[in-house]
């Protein structure tokens, strides 16, 4: 690895950011930081993706506008938690051009160049007199050591902040920082518990790249949780890149540097997600399924995700049952063709089933191997290269 983590980091830490949180008032009954500003002194290209969910909030949507016309040149991203500002019709995006505005004009920035994420309430409206306060203090109180007060602001269901940062080496002895910070644990009803995250880095590539470079991490990590099977109207993940560092541009995907920078990318973005998984967890288990042997990463894909939204599956883990019956009627109900008489599979460290037929097995010991914290279920369909990993949770009011 061309990287090291930086313990003590934050998502300010790359050169150029500055970021606060402040307690604004917008969590009914709480005391606690909600409202988050991350801004850089240099213009960012920007990448991002949004929810795949029709109902997108109004975040979304004014953040989507906003890239179409420009993606070279943002300055901040404004997050608040208590209101997710969807379900809000008209009015909720006249809120969110405002909320824009007042950062924009308060940071002496363009007003194309602020972005948006929300987490909290659906159907509550933002209450915006707080807003326009929470705004102003927080450009007020921006400075380069903030980042951790950001982390804790965008929290809601969440128990703790998930943070990473990266120092990454380049030929030639430049180094540029990686920074992210994430909320999320799991869709609780009614309340849907938002997946957010917020990239920085100071170092400079062209947008297309960027573009395709957080694609491909956040397929690889944010992609393949699968707690509970719901989907957020505000799920938002935004990268920015300053390009504060000494360094050329990186504009060509086949570079040394650009394949150190993606796997820097991956391993942020892999981190944060665990980091989601295992909040969500709590004192439950954390399930790792991992589908090997697939034809293509499309079956594998499919498998693993219904696995992983198996309520079935995951009681068998919650009790540690020897029953393994589940986790096959799962397989079954994937809707991909496989070959049965071909089947492997393995829970924890004890085999159960080999070419498609049982073997025989100590269940103590499989009792055993899923009373941990974590338990991988391995499924090997024997039928070509492709694997993937999914990753969900039990918890302990399921």
């Amino acid at each position: 690895m061309n990287f090291t983590i930086f313990e003590d980091g934050h998502i300010a830490s790359p050169t150029g950011f500055r970021a606060t949180g402040v307690a604004a008032g917008l969590k009914e009954g709480s005391k606690a930081r909600d409202l988050a500003l991350v801004y850089s002194q240099y213009p960012c290209r920007a990448a991002a993706l949004f929810t795949t969910s029709v109902f997108k909030a109004a975040p979304v949507f004014l953040s989507q506008a906003i890239l179409l016309r420009n993606h070279d040149a943002i300055r901040a991203v404004l997050i608040n938690a208590g209101q997710a500002n969807a379900g809000t019709g008209q009015s909720g995006l006249n809120d969110a051009i405002e909320c824009a505005k007042i950062t924009a004009d308060e940071l002496e920035v363009p007003r194309d160049s602020v972005l948006l994420m929300s987490t909290g309430l659906i159907g509550v409206p933002l209450p915006m007199q707080r807003m326009r306060n929470g705004i102003r203090r927080a450009v007020s109180e921006l400075d380069s050591n903030g980042g951790r007060r950001a982390a804790l602001a965008i929290l809601t269901t969440d128990t703790r902040p998930k943070e990473r940062v990266l120092r990454v080496t380049l030929r030639n002895g430049p180094r540029f920082t990686l920074a992210g910070m994430a909320k999320g644990t799991r869709m609780i009803h009614p309340r849907l518990a938002t997946m957010l995250a917020l990239i920085t880095t100071d170092l400079a590539i062209s947008q297309p790249l960027l573009q395709r470079a957080l694609h491909q991490s956040v397929e690889r990590s944010f992609n393949r949780l699968n707690i509970d099977g719901d989907c957020s109207p505000n799920d938002s993940v935004i990268m920015l890149a300053n390009g504060a560092i000494d360094h050329p541009p990186i504009t060509d995907s086949s570079t040394w540097e650009f394949g150190v920078f993606q796997e820097a990318l991956d391993f942020l973005c892999a981190d944060l997600a665990g980091q989601i998984v295992r909040d969500a967890a709590g004192s439950g288990k954390v399930i790792k399924v991992v589908v090997q042997g697939a034809a293509d990463e499309v079956t594998a894909s499919a498998i693993a995700h219904t696995v992983a939204r198996s309520g079935s599956v995951r009681a068998a883990c919650r009790r540690h049952s020897s029953d393994w019956g589940a986790l096959l009627a799962a397989i079954g109900a994937s809707n991909v063709e496989l070959r049965p008489d071909l089947l492997d599979l393995r829970i924890g460290t004890v085999p159960v089933m080999l070419r498609g037929a049982p073997i025989p097995f100590d269940p103590t010991m499989l009792v055993q191997t899923m009373s941990g914290p974590e338990i991988e279920l391995l499924i090997d369909l024997n039928l070509g290269p492709a694997e993937t990993t999914v990753w969900t949770c039990t918890w302990t009011d399921e």
